[in-house]
């Protein structure tokens, strides 16, 4: 398999067109929290404007613009205030973004689209693993046409795991990996989206999507419908580090409590 990085819509195009298949990350928190939806039974139809978000059928519409909750909405991006929400399993939300879905829907073209993040790296390079393609792309959405460090760390984390697993890695991944190796994940708290998320009082959204490896999911988009079953983590993340056995039996069996948008 080989592996690479991308940015932005037209990373995601790129990569749709080649054939490769496709990783969006939005760690600040479009991904987060598709992937707490995921977990939590609920079928997610991300929509790139409030207008279709609207006209869409679903129980929920769930979203932001500039990382504040959309009027008219029932919820917020937030990953905190869905984890605490009575959500029914078997229904549907319409999710809208200021980047995330944007990007989502620039890689439709691709065989396979995932999304991920810190919170389900590990369960995202095991979905790769079973699927074998010849290529994947990650692609890291940023914030308005410019790169957000938390998207290339949490990349960066996904395509470590990639290269554990034997993937060929091109310039701009390893370059994301030794990001991701180096450099602490705290460090995209001090970046525009964690900025505005703090300004915005979403402080515990942050530290909800820098966590690795809580939501063992690996969200597929299948016919425009972000669904997936559950892909427990333990023999892997166990082989990486003995010691996370607890944290590894934790995540597999209750939803987290505890990010730009």
């Amino acid at each position: 398999m080989k592996a690479s990085f991308a940015s932005g819509a037209a990373g995601a195009r790129a990569a749709a067109r080649s054939g490769a298949v496709v990783v969006v990350v939005d760690a600040f928190r479009a991904s987060t929290t598709t992937c707490l939806l995921v977990q939590r039974g609920v079928r997610v139809i991300p929509v790139d404007s409030l207008e279709r978000a609207f006209c869409v059928e679903a129980d929920y519409r769930i979203g932001e613009r500039g990382s504040a909750k959309v009027a008219g909405f029932d919820f917020g991006n937030s990953p905190t205030e869905l984890a605490a929400a009575d959500l029914r399993p078997g229904s549907t939300a319409a999710l809208s973004t200021t980047n995330g879905t944007r990007v989502l829907r620039a890689a439709r073209g691709a065989p396979t689209v995932l999304t991920g993040a810190f919170v389900n790296a590990t369960a995202v390079a095991g979905e790769l693993e079973k699927l074998g393609p010849e290529a994947v792309v990650v692609v890291g959405c940023g914030w308005e046409g410019k790169r957000a460090l938390e998207d290339e760390l949490a990349a960066g984390a996904i395509l470590h795991r990639l290269a554990e697993q034997g993937a060929r890695l091109d310039g701009r991944g390893r370059e994301v990996v030794k990001m991701y190796r180096t450099r602490p994940r705290t460090d995209a708290l001090g970046g525009s989206a964690a900025r505005r998320l703090k300004r915005l009082g979403h402080e515990a959204d942050l530290a909800f999507c820098l966590e690795e490896d809580t939501i063992p999911v690996a969200p597929r988009l299948i016919d425009g419908v972000f669904e997936g079953s559950a892909h427990f983590v333990r023999e892997i993340r166990m082989a990486r580090d003995p010691g996370a056995e607890e944290l590894s039996r934790v995540a597999g069996s209750s939803t987290p409590e505890e990010g730009g948008a």
